[in-house]
């Protein structure tokens, strides 16, 4: 944080450059537009906030029962392939739409903001790798559980490969016009896109230490073998999150 805010002492001219554009589509709307068209992203990413909410409330409900774990772990991972999903497809329609914006150049804050990513989206595959290896292995087993780890696992990588992607790019991207500065184009997704994340965040937060503390992962790595790989990992998927979060908000804005 300190390092940004260092970065940005003297450089001062994108900046100016922004607002002048904002200022100058402002005078042609008549009407303040650093908000604008985001509110249909706003309410849908609000709502599908609750409702993760909720899914999280009947989790621990069912988690703390044992005769229901199974139900509480099922219930995480459709929650969290639901949220993958979505989150997939934003990305994807949102760098179609984002293709009209001007290119600009990398700055060196953006740079330092994709190489933390990059270091997020490593710990991310890392997990999801030791995920995926022991569920493959249980799936001929008939388990439930199995097949769905496997879904998470290879839905949550692909999932933020897409992600890095989008957000390495959209991060270069900028209204270069004052009809950009008004359209706003790509701008409800990216708000959807950015409350989602911060649903995930959550999800990561509270959830996973307990959601994928399986069985099936303890048996096939023993448990102080799975403690390691978690205590390693979680850490780095929560930051990916956050961060995903911070770099969207950054595009939000540009």
């Amino acid at each position: 944080m300190f390092y940004k805010m260092f970065q940005k002492v003297g450089h001062v001219r994108q900046e100016s450059e922004r607002l002048e554009r904002i200022r100058q589509a402002n005078n042609v709307s008549g009407h303040f537009a650093e908000c604008h068209r985001s509110h249909k992203g706003l309410f849908i990413g609000l709502l599908l906030f609750m409702v993760t909410l909720v899914s999280m409330c009947l989790f621990f409900i069912f988690f703390t029962r044992l005769d229901k774990r199974n139900t509480a772990i099922t219930l995480y991972q459709c929650t969290e392939l639901v949220l993958l999903g979505l989150s997939m497809l934003t990305c994807v329609f949102t760098m179609i739409r984002l293709r009209v914006l001007h290119l600009s150049n990398l700055s060196e804050e953006g740079a330092f903001d994709d190489n933390l990513l990059l270091v997020g989206l490593v710990g991310m595959i890392f997990y999801d790798l030791f995920l995926l290896v022991p569920a493959l292995e249980a799936i001929p087993s008939g388990k439930i559980a199995a097949k769905l780890f496997a879904a998470k696992a290879l839905m949550e990588i692909a999932q933020s490969m897409v992600q890095v992607f989008f957000i390495l790019e959209g991060s270069r991207r900028c209204a270069g016009s004052v009809a950009h500065v008004h359209n706003k184009p790509g701008r409800t997704l990216i708000t959807f896109l950015l409350i989602l994340n911060l649903a995930m965040w959550f999800v990561n937060t509270f959830e996973v230490k307990r959601a994928d503390n399986h069985s099936i992962h303890i048996d096939y790595y023993t448990g102080m073998a799975w403690k390691i790989i978690t205590h390693i990992s979680l850490p780095m998927i929560v930051f990916f999150r956050f961060h995903s979060t911070v770099c969207l908000s950054d595009i939000w804005a540009n």
